[in-house]
């Protein structure tokens, strides 16, 4: 059987490698703390920092797509690697807060054009092709960029020990450079459209309200959204803002934060192939309950912890578990939705969860100036009761 089926590499090459060779160097992500802490920020600035960018993508989604279906999607995916670039390419410059804050503004602006406009593209190339080639892309290129990142974890550790923290930056260019290149040979099948932002924003209103209107009176519908909320607000406690200076505090020297992400970016293909073997059909609700109370259990065993190994062990099995949960509550979740209304009350669980992470980032800043990263990491797991609960409360489908 052959790996690729008729004309796909001759349509989707470019998408392959740079699957493979931008993840390759994006090693930013668990530098990213130590790097502002090098420069005196409080862990409070860092949350808010990490807050900036996704707070801007949600600001700036529906102008952005509408600039996608007017000029194409591939000038969109192209203007969104080109402005990355620059973005990242400034920071290595800049080194006062607010400076950063208007950077981290300007790139989550730029994230937005490639947001969903790469996966629109793809399917657009995409119409003419067999039944299942879609599917395979997204299941390949996932297999791709999972091990690209695995190896980025290793450049990373190379390039810091021998460059310093700085070289992030110039690394993150080269990632969206490498974007832009490759993709610059792609194909497109552009259909023009005409389109008006504000007609856009009058028909999504409505929609959304009718939407969430429709959550609010599904009890069911509503727990499962709310505890979402909650295990998302939970988890952000025991994020990299947090982990951090913990791992740090247990002596893990700057550049294994490579080595660490190269370990902890094997968690989701293992939690993948774990959550296919162990989750059956209309078992969703128990599994999710069952992956929430390991959840729990790992981020309390924080609080006997003073040894770097174990530590580093509680961390890959918080990821693992957090992935091995993430099938399971899609299917749940999308099994209470109407057709009709899939797409949209989807639109508004995405915007809901990230208005909630943006406002859950500086807070679990604040806590571990406060209290301290151990206690913060801790708390994740008491925060996560209420999402227990509220899936405990649910006896069946309505």
């Amino acid at each position: 059987m052959s790996l690729f089926k008729p004309n796909e590499l001759k349509l989707l090459w470019p998408f392959y490698l740079d699957g493979f060779f931008s993840p390759l160097l994006y090693f930013m992500p668990i530098f990213f703390v130590l790097y502002f802490q090098n420069f005196g920020f409080t862990m409070t600035q860092i949350g808010v920092l990490m807050a900036i960018t996704p707070l801007f993508s949600l600001l700036f989604e529906i102008p952005t797509g509408a600039f996608a279906d007017i000029y194409g999607r591939k000038a969109s995916v192209l203007l969104s690697a080109l402005l990355s670039a620059i973005g990242f390419g400034a920071l290595f410059f800049f080194t006062n807060f607010y400076a950063i804050v208007v950077i981290f503004a300007f790139l989550g602006i730029a994230a937005t054009f490639s947001s969903g406009a790469k996966e629109a593209w793809v399917v657009d190339l995409l119409k003419r092709q067999p039944k299942g080639v879609f599917a395979n892309y997204n299941a390949k290129t996932q297999i791709v960029t999972s091990s690209a990142l695995i190896l980025s974890g290793i450049v990373g550790a190379f390039a810091v020990k021998i460059f310093g923290l700085a070289v992030i930056w110039p690394a993150a260019v080269l990632t969206f450079v490498v974007t832009l290149l490759l993709l610059s040979f792609a194909n497109e099948n552009r259909v023009h459209k005409e389109i008006h932002i504000a007609h856009t924003f009058r028909e999504l209103l409505p929609q959304a309200n009718k939407s969430l209107i429709y959550c609010w009176q599904k009890p069911t519908l509503f727990k499962i959204l709310l505890a979402s909320a909650i295990i998302l607000f939970a988890l952000t406690f025991a994020a990299p803002i947090s982990w951090t200076p913990f791992l740090t505090g247990l002596g893990l020297p700057v550049h294994y934060f490579g080595y660490l992400w190269s370990l902890l970016c094997i968690a989701p293909l293992l939690a993948a192939i774990a959550s296919h073997i162990f989750l059956k059909p209309n078992k969703e609700r128990a599994f999710i309950i069952f992956s929430i109370i390991l959840n729990m259990i790992i981020a309390l065993a924080v609080l006997i912890t003073y040894n770097l190994t174990l530590a580093i062990i509680i961390l890959f099995m918080q990821f693992f578990f957090i992935d091995f949960m993430q099938p399971a509550t899609r299917v749940y979740f999308q099994s209470f939705i109407p057709s009709k209304l899939r797409a949209t009350i989807g639109s508004v669980e995405g915007m809901l969860l990230s208005a909630q992470g943006i406002i859950s980032l500086p807070i679990a800043g604040l806590l571990v100036d406060v209290i301290g990263a151990k206690y913060t990491i801790a708390m994740s797991g008491v925060l996560l009761l209420p999402a227990l609960i509220l899936y405990f409360s649910i006896k069946k489908k309505k």
